[in-house]
């Protein structure tokens, strides 16, 4: 009874983090079409480089709904640390920051790739279409499914 019960409970936080997805999706695809919308009008001759500013946060700030759907979908260190990327290059390009915090934001960086570089350990994961699975954990059926 309760592995049922909690195999419900999981069902229905993965369709809500869908839905949460698709809430994410839509208002991207409405940012995106409004960023073209402003790009193409004429305050971007007349605002010079703020003009510019604005088009790069919009269209970062896209890519980091992206990767935040990437997230809610796929489960994996690898995606957690894309989103965490995106959102410390959005501060460190669109931010107005000392150079103390854009040091520690390039530190920032630095240290998230190291992780995925040295703590992610991508040879004992195999990619499945649920995602990263640990190579103990795959089954007999599971292994005709999985491309290398």
């Amino acid at each position: 009874m309760r592995k049922k019960l909690q195999d419900k409970m999981f069902e229905i936080s993965y369709m809500f983090e869908l839905l949460i997805s698709v809430i994410v999706g839509i208002a991207i695809l409405i940012c995106a079409v409004r960023l073209i919308i402003d790009t193409m009008g004429s305050s971007i001759f007349t605002e010079g480089p703020d003009a510019l500013i604005k088009i790069l946060d919009g269209a970062i700030i896209l890519a980091i709904g992206a990767e935040l759907i990437k997230m809610l979908c796929k489960h994996t260190p690898e995606t957690v640390i894309e989103v965490l990327a995106f959102a410390l290059a959005h501060h460190l390009i669109i931010g107005h920051a000392s150079a103390l915090e854009n040091f520690i934001t390039v530190a920032a960086i630095a240290a998230l790739f190291a992780v995925r570089r040295f703590l992610l350990n991508r040879h004992d994961m195999v990619e499945t279409p649920d995602g990263l699975v640990e190579v103990e954990e795959i089954s007999a059926a599971d292994e005709q499914t999985i491309s290398f």
